[in-house]
């Protein structure tokens, strides 16, 4: 009975939306639209041809960037003034910090090739699609491996060691191995 009342309302949702679908507003305000592209195009260019300087370009996006930060040519951020990184930490090849939300990381944190850290969707149960930017957070002397996927609100604790291609989508605690898709404690 449960599942054919189900099916009567996404088919009513349907429908619905055939006759009227819903109208897409930008979730950025207009500041935040120049910001944007400004990042998009002169960030760019100074990120790629000056690396000594990725780390003050940054900060005068808006990040919060601790001492002795390495970051590859080929990493990707969205939005640098949502990302508060600690002292010390590597981002290696084509990893993708995309900060919609916050993305907070302590001191020491790796983050390998391609590892994607996501703190951003959408509402799949609204028609509207609205944006949702949770938050990720991971502590001190973590790391990353090489294509993991790291979901919204995430809170990763202290000396916790994703393994490769693995997919995280709930919180752990410190001082633990993750594996697996979704990603469990290991040994």
């Amino acid at each position: 009975m449960e599942n054919k009342e189900k099916n009567q309302v996404s088919q009513l949702r349907t429908r619905a939306m055939e006759k009227a679908p819903p109208k897409r507003r930008t979730a950025w305000p207009i500041v935040q639209l120049f910001l944007r592209v400004l990042w998009g195009t002169l960030g760019s260019i100074l990120w790629t041809f000056f690396p000594f300087w990725r780390s003050s370009l940054l900060r005068l996006f808006g990040a919060t960037i601790g001492k002795g930060c390495s970051f590859d040519r080929t990493v990707q951020i969205t939005i640098p003034w949502n990302l508060i990184i600690g002292n010390d930490c590597h981002f290696a090849d084509h990893c993708i910090l995309y900060a919609l939300g916050t993305i907070t990381l302590g001191d020491r944190v790796r983050v390998d090739t391609r590892a994607h850290l996501c703190a951003g969707s959408h509402d799949m149960k609204d028609t509207t699609f609205p944006l949702l930017r949770p938050p990720i957070t991971i502590g001190d002397d973590s790391f990353i491996g090489v294509d993991a996927y790291i979901a919204p609100s995430v809170v990763l604790g202290t000396h916790t060691i994703v393994h490769p291609r693995a997919s995280v989508y709930g919180d752990f605690d410190g001082s633990e191995e993750l594996q697996g898709n979704p990603a469990k404690a290991i040994g």
